[in-house]
């Protein structure tokens, strides 16, 4: 899925009640300022207005406080990355460093950001029933306009539930007339109608390749694999609230969703429709099927089959409107070299780099040991400094694009890759089954055969593991953790992984230590890694509820464990 990135269209042809906050209070409701020339209760007319509102729903994933630059420092600090620099006092280092406080402005914005998109939606599908259809044409691009409506506000919901764990679910479209004293909703309950949206939403949304599909909108695939997702994070651990105290739990019944997870991918991988790309010979020098992926993306090249849902940016002027992606996610370039610059404050470490076995493929394009200087040239950082090594995968130096600005570029973001697909079902067979099976096996290999240049569904005996190779569901489970931060490094999942595992706490203390023992005075490069002196487990799992909210709701939003509005 690739997204529209409107520039507020939605707020410029209609006229709807959007508080721009999730929950204000009426006087703060009656004094927005209006922007278009309609109002929700004429526009929608015919599925051409219907869509242009859909579009609006679109932009909110296009925002810098969602996928163009928040989200990147929301997947830090972990074992495989973390924010340069190792002070605090800095709104990215704060966050990436876990010293998130609850009058953070970006967790503010975000949390306006997918309220907003979900008011949006909810307007949406009160008014549906408005659309004029014209025919059975028409009757299908209502259908598909519908179901992405849902779609989308399962992500805003999926989201917000990751990031605060229980979130108000409101259903309805705000009018000034109502209380918006709202109290959180069990999670449970969001993530039952992030299910609903998305079970009602796959039957009216077209596989990528169907006619009449195209790139700028969610397909079959994309709900499906986000469905998958959604199962498994239900099922997995988050933080919950007993009486202040933060504790670590999943649900009894974890393996049903485990089991739903199962049908989903099942389903999907078995339709055909998404695959990995292979490798190819360009000027001589073979490219892996994994660099081509992500070259694909540096030059605008869009391809469903493996990139089952992309989130779209495009600016034409930059003025940070566009994406963050190389720029904030790169190897460091100098603003005085032909690629543009690119500030590089998202890095990675030589602990990561050293995972990767000798022959694997995606270890020099998933890590930047580089940067470019002024003359444009590449120089190599040295191994003792690797803190200042980089996520590789959209690299400056690879965009074909002009240059916009020091931080704007066209690259999409990434929310869902068919490897992601093939993990989570052999991760869903070892659970299941209790230990690897075969299916959970080949699954694996296809991701690895890829990685060593292999065609991925063609069995090799050089690369293939077996079955012999792991003692049983536990051994199988720490392979899976590993595989899936050297396949999806730097993609959003990795922080959101180790806390549903339960292991976030565990990944950050050994790399605390791994950068104890080896970023030292002893070899000339002293260098903290943060996180480790400020996680504390039963809090950092989850972020702040902006203090705002809890103002404006006069309380009825209760502070999640071990913040405290006062602190600073």
């Amino acid at each position: 899925m690739k997204t529209i990135p409107l520039k507020n269209s939605f707020c410029q042809t209609l006229c709807v009640v959007l508080t721009g906050l999730a929950f204000a209070s009426c006087s703060d409701l009656l004094t927005e300022e209006t922007y278009g020339k309609h109002h929700s209760d004429t526009y929608f007319e015919n599925t051409e207005k219907l869509e242009m509102a859909v579009n609006g729903v679109y932009a909110i994933f296009n925002k810098q406080a969602t996928y163009g630059q928040y989200w990147m420092v929301y997947d830090c600090d972990t074992d495989i990355s973390h924010i340069s620099g190792a002070g605090t006092g800095h709104v990215a280092r704060d966050l990436g460093h876990y010293n998130a406080y609850t009058e953070h402005s970006w967790l503010q914005e975000t949390w306006i950001a997918y309220y907003e998109g979900i008011d949006r939606a909810n307007t949406i599908l009160a008014k549906k029933d408005d659309v004029k259809i014209a025919d059975s044409a028409d009757q299908k691009r209502f259908d598909r306009l519908i179901a992405q409506t849902k779609t989308l506000r399962a992500m805003c919901f999926f989201d917000l539930t990751l990031l605060w764990g229980d979130v108000p679910m409101k259903l309805t479209p705000s009018q000034a007339s109502e209380d918006f004293m709202q109290g959180q909703t069990p999670r449970d309950e969001v993530y039952a109608q992030i299910v609903t949206d998305l079970e009602e939403a796959i039957p009216d949304l077209l596989w990528h390749d169907d006619p009449g599909q195209y790139a700028e909108r969610i397909s079959k695939g994309a709900a499906m694999g986000l469905l998958a997702r959604a199962y498994l994070y239900r099922g997995g651990y988050s933080l919950h609230n007993n009486n202040g105290t933060g504790i670590m739990k999943r649900p009894d019944n974890y393996q049903e969703y485990y089991q739903k997870a199962q049908t989903v991918l099942n389903e999907l991988i078995h339709s055909g429709k998404h695959g990995l790309l292979e490798g190819e010979t360009v000027d001589g020098e073979f490219r892996s099927g994994y660099e081509k992926t992500f070259r694909n993306m540096c030059e605008t090249t869009y391809n469903a089959y493996e990139n089952i849902c992309e989130l779209s940016f495009f600016t034409p002027t930059g003025q940070n409107y566009g994406s963050f992606m190389g720029t904030y996610n790169g190897p460091a370039i100098n603003d005085q070299s032909i690629y543009g610059r690119a500030n590089s404050f998202i890095k990675t470490h030589c602990f990561f780099y050293d995972t990767f076995e000798e022959n694997d493929l995606r270890k020099e394009v998933a890590v930047a040991t580089f940067e470019i200087n002024a003359a444009s040239e590449i120089k190599q950082i040295d191994r003792e400094k690797s803190q200042n090594w980089a996520p590789g995968k959209w690299r400056r130096n690879w965009h074909t694009g002009a240059v916009k600005g020091n931080n704007d570029t066209d690259v999409n973001w990434v929310l869902l890759r068919y490897p992601d697909v093939l993990l989570m079902s052999a991760e869903v067979e070892n659970e299941l089954t209790g230990g690897p099976n075969d299916t959970a096996i080949e699954r694996v290999n296809q991701v690895r055969r890829r990685a060593f240049g292999k065609p991925y569904l063609t069995k090799d005996t050089e690369v293939d593991l077996k079955l012999s190779d792991f003692s049983g569901k536990e051994d199988f489970f720490t392979f899976l953790t590993e595989e899936r931060a050297r396949e999806l490094c730097f993609e959003g999942l990795r922080r959101q992984d180790l806390i549903r595992w339960n292991l976030i706490e565990t990944a950050i203390r050994k790399t605390h230590e791994q950068f104890l023992g080896y970023f030292n005075s002893s070899n000339g490069n002293a260098y903290t890694f943060r996180a480790g002196e400020f996680f504390t487990p039963g809090k950092h799992e989850l972020y702040p509820i902006p203090a705002r909210e809890i103002r404006e709701t006069k309380g009825a939003l209760v502070q999640n464990p071990g913040y405290t509005n006062a602190e600073e």
